[in-house]
């Protein structure tokens, strides 16, 4: 290797920079038995620099899949991946941890033992990413579909126009509405995500498998809505008419504010997490409640358990659904309920399941067999996809 250090050439495959040339020649250097102690120092390093520890994506897994292309296409899609020491607590951003199974793939690729030219490629079940869409209730029962519709009015609902606006929802109020109060649901299927904005002016963003219930005007002394799943809402300021969430056993008051709800069942808690404004929160056979400031969490375990404070919750784990992103902090197990969530798919454990912590995240715009590819090399566990059947066990 001439020109260029080792060094300076892992270096640049890090960062993204490097030619498919110099990709090439790392890749041969490392394939040679007697380098491949010094891979994996290389690669130890990069997994306690905290310049790669949840930093994103980077463009590293774009460098590696035009390489795959350019090198060999025909070769296997089951990368041979060696167990590698990390420190407990740290989950290396997903594009890093692609540079290592590209490169124990190409590996493979050289060895001739591995991949003779006659062998048929098995092709692993995949599915794609979620997307936007959700399903509109309106107060006669009908269910409107919005994944397929084009801009446009949907529906009249109340002396409100509901409109269909590049993928996001409004009600405009075009007449005077009833005395009685009218409802329509907005919900998420599993596998999809949605933006709306409420009578009132305010925003509401739903994570998959979730719900808001509300007036679709609102004409009462309190505008008041009723939410399951993840939402996150940023509600239009009106002294006159405060804004309160009811949600499994607890009641959430506004005064003009944005803030995160997180009270899937799979969870076993609510989580209500303050980004701006102020909330008081309370269970809803609790009156007091208690007043939070940005930044802090109430997380509230069900009937029978006292709500705590967490004083300086992570706004980005917690905010990443909203931008797209997969923020994980948990066994693989909770980890896994938002995957599900995600991609549609059911789960089945066998065997005894890792319980070590993992954290770390990425974006959720991949196919799921990359997502189950990176959580395999850290999660110490093997996927199996049948349908719509995701089966979890432990790495032997």
């Amino acid at each position: 290797m001439t020109g260029i250090t080792v060094k300076e050439l892992w270096e640049k495959y890090l960062q993204g920079t490097a030619t498919i040339a110099e990709l090439e020649q790392l890749r041969l250097y490392f394939g040679q038995p007697q380098n491949r102690a010094a891979f994996d120092g290389f690669l130890q390093d990069a997994f306690t620099d905290p310049r790669y520890i949840e930093t994103g994506d980077h463009n590293i897994d774009e460098v590696v899949n035009s390489l795959l292309i350019k090198l060999k296409e025909e070769a296997s899609d089951q990368p041979v991946v060696r167990r590698i020491q990390y420190r407990r607590g740290i989950w290396v951003a997903a594009s890093l941890l692609l540079v290592a199974v590209a490169t124990m793939y190409l590996w493979k690729m050289n060895d001739p033992k591995v991949h003779p030219v006659d062998t048929i490629v098995a092709v692993k079940e995949d599915l794609p990413p979620g997307g936007e869409g959700a399903i509109l209730t309106l107060s006669d029962g009908r269910h409107v579909v919005l994944d397929s519709l084009g801009n446009g009015l949907v529906a009249h609902q109340n002396g409100s126009d509901v409109v269909l606006e590049n993928g996001k929802l409004l009600y405009d109020p075009k007449g005077k509405a009833k005395n009685s109060i009218v409802y329509n649901t907005m919900s998420t299927p599993r596998g999809r995500q949605f933006q709306m904005t409420l009578p009132d002016g305010s925003k509401v963003w739903l994570n998959a498998a979730s719900s808001i219930r509300f007036p679709v005007a609102f004409t009462g002394p309190e505008r008041k809505v009723e939410v399951t799943g993840e939402v996150y809402i940023e509600v239009k300021k009106n002294a006159a008419n405060p804004f309160t969430v009811h949600g499994n056993d607890f009641v959430l008051q506004v005064l003009g504010t944005g803030f995160n709800i997180n009270s899937y069942a799979d969870n076993g808690m609510v989580k209500a997490t303050l980004v701006e404004g102020s909330v008081r929160l309370s269970r809803a056979t609790d009156s007091t409640g208690v007043l939070l400031k940005p930044g802090e969490q109430w997380v509230y375990g069900g009937k029978g358990e006292k709500p705590i404070v967490t004083k300086s919750a992570d706004l980005g784990h917690v905010l990443a659904w909203k931008n797209k992103r997969f923020s994980f902090n948990g066994n693989i197990r909770s980890i896994m309920n938002e995957v599900a969530r995600w991609y549609d798919v059911e789960l089945k454990y066998e065997g005894e399941i890792p319980e070590k912590e993992l954290e770390g995240g990425f974006t959720r715009e991949k196919e799921l067999q990359k997502v189950l590819q990176i959580l395999e090399v850290v999660g110490g566990v093997k996927f199996e996809l049948k349908e719509k059947l995701l089966i979890i066990r432990a790495s032997k």
